[in-house]
């Protein structure tokens, strides 16, 4: 026996141009926090909650952020089973970012893991915080079939552990496990990943293309 870990980034949020804020007193945090699905994630949430590859799921783990919770709800009512937060899969935090331009803090994060913003976090301690998590979850989940729903950086810092980190032309990270990719630059949302263990051990990393399903 071995235990399946299904590793999914929430679905698509709300653009943010949709949004115009009368009267909202919420910092960027809370605002990142409370982001929620569009229509068309609600859609693909729901759709990809019957895919057969996410059936008999035992259990479902989330972060705390509204998107999360948003795309878990239809899978742990699909399985009949609840959901589980841990903040420990939230979003990296970014901190005051001030004037800065999102593309580049991205990239200085990318290129340097120690690198953080005031009151933000390092790749390097979201990665720490992440795989404690799934520690834990392998501790109470053996030889379970789990997804976790969690967020595109915290993923690209967990699958690190596991996979040869690398860069293309654009500068952005690509993750190999085994020679094939796993990842390269773009996240799509939702995007799903599996992962078998035996023990703490990893036996093989997949990513699951959901293209043909919308």
């Amino acid at each position: 026996m071995s235990t399946i870990i299904y590793f999914l980034r929430h679905s698509e949020p709300t653009n943010k141009n949709n949004i115009n804020n009368i009267s909202n007193h919420d910092n960027a945090q809370v605002t990142n926090e409370k982001s929620f699905l569009s229509v068309s994630g609600e859609k693909r949430a729901e759709k990809l909650s019957k895919l057969e590859e996410l059936s008999n799921i035992d259990s479902v783990y989330c972060s705390n952020y509204v998107r999360a919770l948003e795309t878990a709800k239809y899978i742990a009512l699909e399985n009949n089973t609840v959901i589980n937060i841990d903040d420990r899969l939230n979003e990296r935090k970014i901190g005051a970012i001030a004037s800065m331009p999102m593309l580049e803090f991205e990239k200085l994060q990318m290129v340097d893991w120690s690198f953080k913003l005031p009151g933000g976090e390092a790749l390097n301690q979201v990665k720490k915080r992440v795989v404690e998590s799934v520690k834990n979850i392998l501790m109470f989940e053996t030889d379970n079939r789990v997804v976790v729903v969690s967020h595109a950086t915290v993923l690209t810092c967990l699958l690190s552990a596991w996979c040869k980190v690398g860069r293309n032309y654009d500068d952005d990270i690509i993750l190999e496990y085994n020679g094939e990719t796993i990842i390269d630059g773009n996240w799509d949302t939702p995007a799903l990943f599996k992962v078998e263990f035996d023990g703490m051990d990893v036996i093989s990393v997949k990513y699951i293309s959901l293209e043909d399903i919308w």
